[in-house]
Parts: C-alpha cells; sequence; structure tokens
C-alpha cells in the first residue's frame, strides 16, 4: 500500500464522512420508539445486543403496534439507518484501517509494525460482521418475525462481540500509540494541521448533533 494511499489527508476525510452519516443516523435514532406494554424509546443496541432471541422479536413486534402513524415513522427510521450503515462502515473500518497503517508506518520495530499491519486488516473480520448483522436485522423487520433457536441467538452475539472487539481494539492501541508519539515529540510539525481538521471534525459534529437533536425532540 503507498503512502500516496494512507495518508494523514485521506483519514481525516474518511473520518469526516463517518462523522457525516453519524449525524444523520443520529437524527434517525432519534424516531425510535415500539410498545411494550407501554410506548418506550430504543437503541441500535438493544437490537445488536438483545439478552434473548425472544427479547428482539418483541422489540420489532412493538414497532407495528404503535398508533399507524408513529409506526410507519419508526420503522422508516429503523430501516434507514440499517441502510445507512452500509454506508458508514467503508468510512468507519476504513478510518481504523488507516490509522493503524499509519501507526505501524510510524513504528521502529518489526514486531510494532506487524502488529498494527495486523490490527489494520482484521478491520475486514468487523466490516463482514456488520454486514452480515444489517442484514439479519433487516429481514427480521416485519410484523411476525421468527424466533431464532438459541443456537443462532448464540452465534449472533458471538458475531457482535467478535466485531466490536476488534474494532475498539485497534482504535484503543492506534490512539495510545499516537499519544504516545506525540509526548515523546515523534512527531511531524506538518501533522498538527491534520489534528487541527480532526478537532474541528469533532467540534462541529457535537455542536450540530445538539442543535438538530434538540430542535427533532420537540417534533417528535
Amino acid at each position: 500500500m503507498s503512502l500516496f494511499i494512507i495518508s494523514w489527508p485521506l483519514f481525516c476525510i474518511s473520518f469526516g464522512f463517518m462523522l457525516i452519516l453519524s449525524f444523520f443516523m443520529g437524527l434517525q435514532s432519534k424516531r425510535f420508539y415500539t410498545k411494550d406494554v407501554v410506548v418506550k424509546k430504543f437503541s441500535i443496541m438493544d437490537l445488536e445486543m438483545p439478552a434473548t432471541a425472544r427479547e428482539l422479536v418483541n422489540l420489532i413486534k412493538g414497532l407495528y403496534k404503535l398508533p399507524e402513524t408513529a409506526s410507519k415513522r419508526s420503522i422508516r427510521a429503523l430501516k434507514g439507518q440499517l441502510y445507512l450503515d452500509f454506508l458508514f462502515m467503508p468510512c468507519a473500518y476504513g478510518s481504523i484501517f488507516i490509522i493503524c497503517m499509519l501507526v505501524s508506518g510510524k513504528m521502529q520495530m518489526n514486531f510494532g509494525m506487524n502488529v498494527f499491519s495486523v490490527l489494520a486488516w482484521l478491520q475486514i473480520v468487523p466490516w463482514v460482521c456488520d454486514i452480515i448483522e444489517n442484514v439479519y436485522l433487516l429481514r427480521k423487520i416485519k410484523p411476525d418475525p421468527v424466533v431464532s433457536s438459541d443456537a443462532v441467538h448464540k452465534a449472533y452475539l458471538i458475531m457482535e462481540g467478535v466485531k466490536w472487539s476488534i474494532a475498539l481494539i485497534a482504535t484503543v492501541c492506534s490512539v495510545t500509540a499516537i499519544c504516545y508519539f506525540w509526548l515523546s515529540g515523534h512527531y511531524a510539525i506538518h501533522s498538527l494541521w491534520f489534528l487541527l481538521t480532526i478537532v474541528i471534525e469533532v467540534v462541529v459534529f457535537i455542536f450540530l448533533g445538539k442543535l438538530f437533536l434538540k430542535k427533532m425532540k420537540h417534533k417528535i
């Protein structure tokens, strides 16, 4: 992989698109409501990490128990987020891949280079897991979803654990390594501009998120 492709500018672009998609996914999540005796809000994590297969099915059935307008709005938002997630995946896992490869290039020992190269390429695994997860959930979203067997549900939860573990380990290790480089003075002066770009992206994301989500809250 050439250094022209793996670069901080590319990371800033990928990270920026990830934040943009996260913003719109956050707007959609504000419309996530289901009915289980009473109307309640839920998050995408409730679908990704349900305690039992029955709990997942009850949550989905609850979408169709809402008043017609609210039901359509909630189902449309949930499906929209799952479909939008297919665009989010390459940005998220691509950003982790890029930062791992950048850290690998900074390492002076072969062991460190190899470790971060492996962490970078391992992002293919959570990406595939994420695709399988979304397809699985999209097929479940119907008025009368079938309860998965215990074996299938267990495999689903294991897949979720693998997805999050690989992505988080790579992210934490990369950020830790970068912090070490900064604290020890092993960084290029021009990289300050990329750091500033990332900080600006995050600040804008947080500001717009609070602004728009607060407005949407009054419309629901």
